[in-house]
Parts: structure tokens; C-alpha cells; sequence
């Protein structure tokens, strides 16, 4: 009300609830969106190198290097320069829900809950946990994991994985989503989420735009949403420059 956002309220549609409300708000589909950056960078001339692995002597050959790569940022920058993250290794779920949650995207909020999303052009749901989704975490300059995990990281949807919190997902949703109990489970992912270190109260993901030197710029992204504002506060430290 107080920023005049557009909702409606709707009775009796998520039980445990205080309040249930519907809004207009939209997913992104990342396939398209990735495709759509590719044409982009095709028209502009941009030459594109992606499986080669980038090292800081690349950078000299250029007048400016821009590091975005979220969790990987320090191992591209000085170590004075390096910042301490909070490092999660995050699980997230895809499953078949009954057709009532068909195309429906979903927040639990007030509280560590949980979320549904539809996972685009399938007729699949993305599960996501405040509590159970974290397996591990650390904070310093760098990820640390366990090796029964370096198998599971960045691997694409893994059926039957070796470590799951499956069943404590269920069990956590099944007060708001009691249909949960019928999903099919199809597999999970794992991946590394960057935080500021101790924002657990907060759970803020501000997006931090830092001039390194006269070269470098580093982006640390909190959310996608934040990517055009960051890209200009960019041009404005080399239009400075």
C-alpha cells in the first residue's frame, strides 16, 4: 500500500497462511534471455570465448577489464584487493507438481520458507528452501566444499544425487502445499551462492560496482534485476576515467 503496488487479496488459497495475496509479476525465461545477449554481442562485433578459462595476464592487453563473475571474483584480483564472501553450497530441486500448481510461482514470506517457480518450457517446478537448501557454507576469499560434493557442483540436473535434502523440503512445505506430498521428484542442482558475509537477518543482495585501479572494475551482482544499473555505473568510472 505504501508504495502503491497493484494486488489482490485471495481467501483460503494457501492454508498456514495469515494473508494470501495474487500479483502481476513476471518470470524470465534464462534460455531466452541468454540467447537474446548472444545476438547483442554478435551485432556489436563482441568476440565471445566461453569453456576457455580466463587469467589475469589476459588483462593486459586491454584498457579496461570488468570481472563479473560473482563468486570467482578474487581469484582475478590482488590479494589486498579480495573481499570475504559468504559462500553456500545451494541445492535446488526440480519436480512435477499436481496440475492445481501448474504455471503458478509461489513465495512463502515473514519467515524461512520456501518458494516454487515454474522452471520455463517444461512442466516442471523449481523448489527453493531457506533452511534445507544450504548444505554447506563457509566465509573468506574463496568456496570451500566437501569432495563428496565436487561432483554434484555446476553439473547440470543430477537424478538421484548422492547427497539430497529431499525429504526435509517435503516436510517443511507440506503445511502450505499439502498436494506436495504427490510430486514427482526429477532431480536436483548444485550450485555456489556469494552473500555478504552474516546477512542471514537481512538476507540482503546488494549488487557492489568496485573501481579496483585505472584497469580493473569488479561487479559483484546480488540480482539479475540490478544488471543495467551496475553495466552504467560501470561507464560512468570509465567515462571518468
Amino acid at each position: 500500500d505504501e508504495v502503491g503496488l497493484d494486488y489482490e487479496e485471495v481467501f483460503d488459497y494457501i492454508p498456514g497462511c495469515d494473508l494470501s495475496i495474487q500479483v502481476e509479476e513476471m518470470l524470465f525465461n534464462s534460455n531466452e534471455l541468454r540467447r537474446i545477449c548472444y545476438e547483442y554481442l554478435d551485432g556489436y562485433g563482441v568476440n565471445v570465448n566461453i569453456l576457455t578459462e580466463a587469467k589475469k595476464e589476459d588483462f593486459v592487453e586491454f584498457d579496461h577489464a570488468v570481472i563479473a563473475t560473482y563468486a570467482g571474483i578474487n581469484q582475478f584480483l590482488e590479494e589486498k584487493d579480495q573481499r570475504d564472501y559468504q559462500f553456500e553450497l545451494c541445492e535446488k530441486q526440480i519436480v512435477e507438481l499436481p496440475e492445481k500448481y501448474r504455471n503458478e510461482s509461489i513465495v512463502i514470506m515473514d519467515g524461512p520458507f520456501m518458494c516454487i517457480d515454474p522452471l520455463a518450457n517444461t512442466n516442471f517446478h523449481l523448489l527453493c528452501n531457506v533452511q534445507h537448501e544450504i548444505h554447506q557454507t563457509n566465509i573468506g576469499k574463496f568456496h570451500e566444499i566437501g569432495e563428496e560434493y565436487h561432483h554434484l557442483l555446476d553439473n547440470g540436473i543430477i537424478k538421484n544425487p548422492s547427497h539430497t535434502n529431499y525429504n526435509q523440503f517435503l516436510e517443511s512445505s507440506v503445511e502450505f502445499f499439502p498436494e506436495i506430498k504427490n510430486a514427482e521428484y526429477i532431480g536436483s542442482m548444485f550450485t555456489i551462492r556469494a552473500v555478504p558475509p552474516r546477512s542471514e537477518d537481512t538476507d540482503e543482495r546488494p549488487t557492489l560496482v568496485t573501481k579496483i585501479n585505472e584497469k580493473i572494475i569488479s561487479i559483484f551482482s546480488g540480482k539479475i534485476t540490478t544488471c543495467v544499473e551496475a553495466a552504467k555505473q560501470v561507464e560512468q568510472i570509465i567515462l571518468k576515467n
